[in-house]
């Protein structure tokens, strides 16, 4: 009898350092809308107004930045949501990413795809004598 609660109360104290342990998931969300932009020919830049708009479970400290240049494009002080109107003005995809301030971790990342119309195409030209 003396044996099984010992182990029983083992278990649970093992189980409880486990819980301990594990992290909870961040039910984090970042989205971009539009999430593509459509420029008239490839290589041209393209022009949109970009809503970013992120939210957490959890009340904190975010900033949200360019994922290529790590430029910190706004931060929120005790906030578990917020918007950001972006002027997107590019000639390719960029990403955006919003991270936990006190941590530096990434929470949620995006992307706002860049799409053409019309690709350039190089035509071949022969060239004939007669």
């Amino acid at each position: 009898m003396y044996f099984k609660t010992t182990v029983i109360l083992l278990l649970l104290l093992n189980a409880k350092q486990l819980l301990a342990n594990v992290e909870e998931p961040h039910d984090s969300s970042l989205i971009a809308l539009p999430d593509t932009c459509v420029a008239l020919r490839e290589g041209r830049s393209c022009y949109a107004d970009i809503e970013l708009s992120w939210q957490q479970t959890s009340i904190g400290n975010y900033c949200l930045r360019d994922a290529t240049s790590k430029h910190i494009m706004q931060c929120w002080l005790r906030q578990n949501s917020g918007k950001l109107n972006y002027a997107f003005d590019s000639v390719e995809s960029i990403s955006f990413e919003l991270i936990n301030s006190d941590t530096g971790k990434i929470i949620a990342s995006t992307q706002v795809q860049l799409q053409w119309v019309y690709q350039n195409r190089q035509k071949k030209r022969r060239w004939r004598l007669f």
